[in-house]
C-alpha cells in the first residue's frame, strides 16, 4: 500500500504534531506500507529528500511553515505556494507509484488539497484532528464543511473531541479515536550523582542549577493564550509553595519553562512580579528534550486545553511524577492523583508539596502512570493505524 502523508511540519520541527507525523511514518513503514512524506522544510534541514528506510521517505517543500502569529500576508502566501507545491509532487508520485490513500492533518489546508485529489483522482483519505485550538475560525470551517464529509475516517486524539462534532450535527460514525504514540526506548531517567552532573554540564546549565537542586520542568509552546494562562497558574502555585519553606530550602528549588511563543512575555512578566527569577528560568527550545526530563524530579502540564499531550507521555517515559489538569485525555495517561482541576492554585501548591515532602508519592505515581502508557507505545498504536488504513481502501 502506498501512502502520502501530508502535513506542514515534521520532525525535526519541534511541534507535537510534527513529531507524531514523523513518528508515525516511522514505526507504521514496513514491506506492505510505504509512505511518501510530503511536508515542508524545518528549519534544521538543508536537503530536498530523506530516505528515512525503504518505505519512509520524506519529500521537502521548497518552503517554511510560518508561525500562527505571522501576518496575514503571510498566511495567505504559505497556503498558496503549499497548495501548489504539495499538489504537484502528490500528482507525480501517484503517476510513478499509484497512490493508494492519503493521510493528512491539520491544519486545514492539508485536508482541502487532500479533498481536490479525492475529487479528482478517487484517492481516498484519512484526516487527524489534533485538537480544537486554532486560532482561525476558516480553519474549523473547512474542516467542518468540506474535510469532515469527504473523509474516510477524521481520528481524533482525544474522545472530548467528539462533543465538538456533535454539536455542529455531524454524523460521528468516522470518528476514529486514536492516541498519540510515544517510544519508550528513547527516554531515561538520570541514575547516579554523576550522571546528572554531566547532563547538567552538556546542557550548559552550570550557572543555574546545582548537584543538590530540586528541579521542576514545565514544557509548552507559548502560542495559545490557554497554555500560558495554564503557565502562568503553576507559577503561582510554585511561588505558594517554595515561600512555605525555608530559605535555605527554598532556594534549592529550581522551575526550567522549555518553550518559545507570542505569550511569553506575560509568563516573564509574572515571573518579574513575583520576584523568582532565581528559582525559575524560561529556556527556550531545544533539541535535547530527553537530557531535560532525566534530571528533571516533577514535571507540569496545568493548561486549559490539550488532546494528547506528548510532553506528558515523554515525562513519565522518563520516570518523572507529572502534575496535570484533568484536560483531554489526561486521565488516560497519569494516576488520578496527579490530576488537579484547571486554575486551581492552591491545589497546585498542595500537590507540590505532596510530591516535595514523599519520595514514595512520586515513585508510586511514576509506576501507575508508567504502567499506564505502556500501550500507548507505537507498536501498539501502529497496528491500529494499519488497521485503519486498511479499512479505508476496503470501504472505498
Amino acid at each position: 500500500m502506498n501512502i502520502i502523508r501530508l502535513t506542514t511540519r515534521i520532525f525535526p520541527d519541534k511541534a507535537g504534531p510534527a513529531v507524531y507525523a514523523y513518528s508515525l511514518s516511522e514505526h507504521t513503514s514496513n514491506k506492505d506500507f510505504t509512505f511518501f512524506n510530503i511536508t515542508c522544510q524545518p528549519q534544521e534541514v538543508k536537503e530536498k529528500y530523506k530516505y528515512v528506510n525503504p518505505n519512509f521517505k520524506i519529500y521537502y517543500l521548497p518552503m517554511y511553515t510560518p508561525r500562527w502569529d505571522a501576518k496575514l500576508y503571510e498566511h495567505l502566501l504559505f497556503l498558496i505556494k503549499f497548495g501548489i507545491y504539495s499538489i504537484k509532487k502528490i500528482v507525480r508520485l501517484h503517476r510513478e507509484n499509484r497512490i493508494d490513500l492519503i493521510h493528512c492533518d491539520n491544519p486545514a489546508i492539508t485536508g482541502l488539497i487532500a479533498v481536490l485529489i479525492n475529487r479528482i483522482f478517487k484517492i481516498p483519505f484519512i484526516y487527524t484532528h489534533h485538537g480544537l485550538d486554532s486560532h482561525f475560525k476558516l480553519n474549523f470551517l473547512i474542516e467542518l464543511k468540506l474535510i469532515y464529509r469527504f473523509s474516510k475516517y477524521h481520528i481524533i486524539v482525544s474522545r472530548r473531541m467528539k462533543y465538538f462534532f456533535e454539536k455542529n450535527k455531524l454524523d460521528t460514525q468516522k470518528l476514529k479515536w486514536i492516541p498519540v504514540g510515544i517510544d519508550l526506548n528513547k527516554f531515561f531517567h538520570v541514575s547516579t550523582e554523576s550522571e546528572k552532573k554531566g547532563l547538567i554540564k552538556e546542557l550548559e546549565l552550570e550557572k543555574i542549577l546545582n548537584m543538590d537542586d530540586l528541579i521542576i520542568l514545565y514544557v509548552g509552546y507559548m502560542d495559545l493564550k490557554q497554555k500560558v494562562f495554564g503557565m502562568i497558574d503553576f507559577l503561582n502555585g510554585f511561588n505558594n509553595f517554595i515561600n512555605i519553606l525555608p530559605e535555605n530550602e527554598k532556594k534549592k528549588i529550581k522551575l526550567l519553562y522549555l518553550g518559545e511563543g507570542k505569550y511569553k512575555h506575560l509568563l516573564e512578566n509574572e515571573i518579574n512580579k513575583l520576584k523568582l527569577k532565581k528559582n525559575a528560568y524560561l529556556l527556550g527550545t531545544t533539541s535535547e528534550i530527553e537530557k531535560f526530563y532525566a534530571i528533571s524530579d516533577f514535571s507540569a502540564l496545568t493548561s486549559y486545553m490539550e488532546g494528547f499531550p506528548i510532553t506528558v507521555l515523554e515525562a513519565i517515559a522518563s520516570n518523572v511524577p507529572c502534575i496535570c489538569t484533568d484536560v483531554g485525555e489526561i486521565q488516560e495517561i497519569v494516576d488520578e492523583k496527579a490530576i488537579v482541576p484547571c486554575g486551581k492554585r492552591e491545589e497546585i501548591t498542595a500537590k507540590l508539596k505532596d510530591f516535595y515532602e514523599s519520595k514514595e508519592v512520586c515513585n508510586e505515581i511514576s509506576e501507575r502512570s508508567f504502567k499506564k502508557i505502556e500501550r500507548f507505545e507505537w507498536k501498539n498504536i501502529a497496528k491500529q493505524i494499519k488497521l485503519i488504513y486498511k479499512k479505508a481502501l476496503l470501504n472505498n
